[in-house]
């Protein structure tokens, strides 16, 4: 094992959170006592919430008090201490930043939605996560394993449901803060229950020179939900959101460049890449006969992406800049059907989905004696088009008090076209692909506090039209087939005084995975040649050890290794072998609160080194540490001002989160390129709660 006196020292930190624990010296409390019920949404849209104690998969939920408790500068930034996750940094500005699970590295193996919407890019499954109003969330749920007969393509590695923020009262926020790097941060939020409905309106903004140079940037985040009671549960929500960043991207270093200055970005001074995202979703829920409730959702999204490459090619070449729009329209329509007799239930769920939309991309090769000027006439102008849709059907029984049973399938039809007017109409084309993907689990929870699961689900991801058409002759094939996976998963639950305890046991076989093979051609292309295997045990732990002291952890031990061609028995780039995380908070009194986390992350095979060749990426140790002082009001205990001040990496680690052997334009030789993060940095603010 990697990193072995590291991982071991965080280990005994998080050993100590398995000992069960009482939060009352109260002789009457030292019985053990069942945690609050915790639910999930275990079909495609929200629906009647299932105790997640009985979802045969591996489940997080994260709540809205846990999110403030971390202090979580973005969705990446929280999902990051889960178990499971893979995060890296390869633009090296330390914001827009992959995210994805269980060893698949692209960004393209999770698919996240946000009250139903589909938040990835259609065309290519990848998330701009920092986009997504973390302020604007209630919680967030997390069911890992290939899901695509749950949520269709791209889930390989799971699914992410984010569920809006709903007040019934009136409340809101208000915060300021300023820290390192000259950086500074302002939002808040109003709420309010108008009768038969209630909204919440969120807004956040976050500036920065950066910790490099021409890392400097801006965030800008707005999300509304407004929600309206029709009566007989019935109920209609509708989510604005309207998010962009603006950012400059300095790129990687070699390990020569990075000794002598982390901060510089001597190859990658003019590189930016500016994003924004728009969605509408209007969901309704609600019973429409005996026994028979109605879930659907309607989304239009969008998101805009100008970027400009320079690089150490530039001298010889020059840059490019992308100006791309995509615009898609969705609908998902799920009736279910739910049989109570006793202790027996059943539940079935079915209904289909379809999505519509284009990405326009011009692209422009700015000049060799001068890079960052981006011509008005485009290089290439091209239409990428998404068309599917899908049929799904799940059966949940509970034949008895302590089994559950599930099934489920889900048929996905997709067709995916390239239309190029420049330079070369020729390359037009598109393909048409179908995908019958199962899912099944069983439960068995012979008590309140136990719990033992197995389950099977299979995955796909669709090649994109970059894949196949994109570069004829430099790498796109347009015979590629749609990547395949197969999930196996035990798994074991403890509820407990306040305590939880999840372990997983997973196997994800993925065949026809998308390859470049350089012997193919003149200059290589995109072969269906890869099969992986990646296995591993997940291991989540929160408790609340006293009435004010909360603990976690949560440690993930991967193995992700080809099982084919000529890296046969290779470990898969940029996975780490092992993650572990520990968090605390701890309530004091004065209104004082403390919040503390700290991230190991195994060493890591470089990207592009699918030979193993290269000398590994070093892990690393990432501790932070937050304080809020509350002036609580005598009446209603989170109203009035607060203060809070943070240290992140506050043992100033220096580390890379990502490297990639590659060739290096400059000195024209392969060389290894690592994406360094940012040391210790401090934030002070203040916010007022009402």
């Amino acid at each position: 094992m990697r990193g072995p006196s590291s991982l071991l020292a965080l280990a005994c930190a998080a050993g100590a959170l398995a000992t069960p624990v009482f939060s009352s010296d109260d002789p009457a409390d030292k019985e053990p006592v069942l945690t609050e019920r915790v639910t999930v949404t275990a079909s495609r849209l929200p629906d009647e919430p299932d105790d997640a104690d009985r979802v045969p998969a591996s489940v997080t939920v994260i709540s809205r008090e846990q999110i403030e408790q971390s202090g979580a500068a973005d969705l990446a930034d929280l999902l990051a201490l889960e178990a499971g996750a893979v995060r890296y940094d390869q633009t090296g500005n330390g914001v827009q930043t992959t995210f994805d699970m269980r060893g698949f590295t692209t960004g393209s193996g999770t698919r996240v939605f946000l009250d139903g919407a589909p938040l990835n890019d259609a065309i290519n499954n990848t998330l701009a996560l920092e986009l997504v109003p973390l302020e604007s969330l209630d919680r967030i749920e997390i069911t890992r394993g290939s899901a695509a007969a749950l949520a269709g393509g791209g889930s390989e590695a799971g699914v992410i449901n984010l569920i809006s923020r709903r007040q019934e009262e009136l409340g809101g926020s208000l915060s300021m803060s300023l820290g390192t790097f000259d950086s500074a941060k302002y939002g808040g939020f109003l709420s309010h229950d108008i009768g038969l409905v209630d909204f919440l309106i969120s807004g956040t903004g976050r500036e920065t020179d950066g910790f490099r140079d021409n890392a400097d940037g801006e965030l800008k985040r707005l999300s509304a939900t407004i929600g309206f009671d029709l009566g007989q549960e019935r109920r209609l929500d509708v989510t604005l959101v309207d998010s962009e960043s603006d950012y400059g991207n300095p790129g990687a270093l070699t390990k020569d460049e990075l000794v002598a200055d982390p901060s510089a970005a001597p190859f990658n001074s003019l590189d930016f890449a500016d994003q924004r995202l728009g969605l509408a979703s209007v969901n309704f829920r609600g019973p429409i006969a005996a026994k028979l409730t109605l879930a659907t959702n309607l989304f239009a999204r969008s998101r805009e992406t100008n970027s400009l490459t320079t690089g150490r090619a530039a001298p010889d070449f020059g840059g490019f800049a992308l100006d791309a729009d995509a615009s898609f329209w969705g609908s998902t329509v799920q009736v279910s059907h739910r049989h109570d007799a006793g202790d027996r239930l059943n539940v079935w769920t079915f209904g289909g989905e379809w999505l519509d939309g284009d990405t326009e991309s011009l692209g422009f090769s700015t000049p060799i004696d001068d890079p960052g000027t981006i011509p008005t006439d485009p290089k290439t102008d091209t239409t990428s088009d998404r068309r599917s849709y899908a049929f799904f059907v799940q059966d949940t029984w509970t034949p008895t008090g302590d089994w559950t049973l599930l099934a489920g399938a889900r048929y996905d039809h997709d067709h995916v076209g390239r239309n190029e007017s420049l330079p070369d109409p020729a390359n037009d084309g598109s393909r048409t692909f179908s995908e019958l993907s199962l899912r099944a689990g069983a439960t068995w929870k012979p008590n309140p506090r136990h719990a033992v699961y197995a389950s099977y689900g299979e995955g796909f991801l669709p090649p994109t039209t970059e894949d196949l058409f994109a570069f004829p002759g430099f790498g796109s094939n347009p015979d590629l087939d749609p990547e395949d996976s197969r999930s196996y998963e035990i798994g074991y639950r403890v509820r407990s005084s306040g305590a939880y305890l999840d372990v997983g046991l997973f196997l994800i076989d993925t065949k026809n995975e998308i390859v470049y093979n350089p012997d193919i051609g003149l200059f290589g292309a995109n072969v269906n040649a890869g099969e992986t295997k990646r296995e591993g045990v997940e291991i989540s732990l929160r408790g609340r050890v006293q009435p004010r002291l909360d603990l976690s952890a949560a440690l993930t031990l991967t193995d992700a290794e080809f099982t084919a061609g000529d890296n046969n028995g290779n470990d898969v780039p940029l996975v780490p072998g092992e993650r572990l995380s520990i968090g605390m908070n701890l309530d004091l009194p004065a209104g004082l609160a403390l919040h503390g986390d700290a991230l190991f992350v195994g060493q890591q095979v470089l990207d592009n080194d699918d030979a193993n060749a290269q000398p590994e990426l070093d892990d690393y140790v990432v501790v932070n540490a937050r304080v809020v002082w509350r002036l609580a009001d005598v009446t209603t205990e989170r109203n009035g001002l607060r203060l809070f001040a943070e240290a992140r990496n506050l043992l100033d680690e220096e580390y890379a989160t990502r490297g990639i052997y590659a060739f290096d334009f400059s000195s024209g030789m392969n060389d290894s390129f690592f994406t360094p993060a940012p040391g210790r940095r401090y934030e002070f603010g203040a916010g007022w709660d009402f």
